[in-house]
């Protein structure tokens, strides 16, 4: 597994939005913002969101440490519409509330490009800015990846390694 990191001094993707997940002023701003979509309260919410964090690194790294790693169970296509999986496709991990945004390189490699909090009533990543924001950022890993001749796992260690 690897992650994509947009700037030299900010943390590379995975980190990121697991530190955010973790902030309570990130996930208290957030839910203020967004109070109108959550039926419990923001402090409720604040710690659904932290158990559902701990939840999914858990998992994360239950997956990528196996041998062979099973992160191909862990992630699935972004379009719930979309039932067969091909190389450098989008891809989402979630639970709950939790999205992880990778692009897929093959079945045991995935390259992290965000995450963010979808709540409930928000169907499309287009309906809301922030999801919106990784929806472009997973468009544009996947290009710059494919711009880079990546087509699979050994062209993607060719390039970056």
């Amino acid at each position: 597994m690897y992650s994509f990191k947009y700037k030299e001094d900010f943390p590379d993707e995975l980190e990121r939005v697991f530190d955010e997940w973790a902030n309570p002023l990130f996930l208290n701003e957030f839910f203020e913002e967004n109070e109108t979509d959550i039926k419990i309260s923001i402090e409720d919410a604040i710690e659904k969101v932290k158990k559902e964090a701990d939840f999914l690194r858990n998992k994360l790294i239950e997956f990528a440490e196996s041998e062979p790693n099973r992160l191909n169970e862990l992630f699935k296509n972004l379009n719930n519409n979309v039932y067969t999986s091909e190389d450098l496709t989008h891809q989402k991990a979630r639970n709950r509330w939790l999205r992880l945004y990778a692009i897929k390189i093959d079945n045991e490699h995935y390259v992290i490009t965000g995450g963010a909090i979808k709540l409930d009533n928000q169907h499309l990543m287009q309906d809301r800015p922030h999801t919106n924001d990784e929806l472009i950022k997973i468009n544009k890993a996947r290009d710059y990846l494919k711009d880079q001749g990546v087509y699979d796992a050994d062209s993607f260690q060719e390039i970056f390694f």
